[in-house]
């Protein structure tokens, strides 16, 4: 038995604190939003690992009420803090996932990616809802790893994040939607230029 610093309850009130400030928020700018919400039942919501995706010291996995796909968000043990997202793998599958990039891994190749590419982007490593796992991902081989980037408002419109879609196998990213949701391949259009 592992030396666990949270037990279910608390993983549960940290994982529940987080939705609601979540819906929260997203209820403030999309008025048609459907809350997420969590079932307080520890033994159908919440599953402890002790080895789960590099993450050191084990990792709780709290399911979220979703209607239209299974998401589950990933809790650290050791920083007691949410690590990333994991959509669209069914919950009995989850064990049996094996990514190669870890969670450090996935931020060091998007701030490699956002200094080379000049995007000026601000990487949270710090905030769990930034990153999320894909079992499959249009366009993407294999597992796949979106990470969002805060990036200054444009003066032609748009959001203010861009996210980059990373292929777990090739450790690299595939492409990128820009931040009006348009996928967008710089280093592609680098080689094109080469030409």
């Amino acid at each position: 038995m592992s030396n666990r610093k949270l037990n279910a309850v608390q993983v549960l009130n940290i994982a529940q604190d987080y939705i609601q400030e979540r819906n929260t928020r997203i209820k403030e700018y999309n008025k048609s939003y459907i809350p997420s919400t969590i079932n307080s039942d520890i033994n159908k919501s919440v599953q402890y690992y002790e080895n789960f995706f590099s993450l050191a010291g084990g990792a709780w996995v709290v399911e979220i009420d979703y209607r239209d796909f299974e998401e589950f968000l990933v809790i650290s043990d050791e920083e007691k803090v949410i690590s990333f997202w994991i959509i669209g793998v069914k919950r009995n599958e989850i064990s049996s996932l094996n990514p190669k990039l870890s969670t450090d891994r996935v931020f060091q190749i998007s701030q490699n990616y956002n200094d080379e590419y000049q995007l000026e982007g601000v990487v949270n490593p710090t905030l769990g809802e930034s990153i999320t796992f894909y079992e499959k991902f249009e366009g993407v081989e294999g597992y796949s790893w979106i990470i969002d980037i805060k990036v200054p408002p444009s003066q032609f419109g748009g959001g203010d994040t861009i996210s980059l879609v990373l292929a777990d196998e090739k450790e690299c990213v595939e492409y990128m939607f820009d931040p009006s949701g348009y996928p967008v391949t710089p280093h592609l259009e680098d080689e094109d230029e080469d030409e």
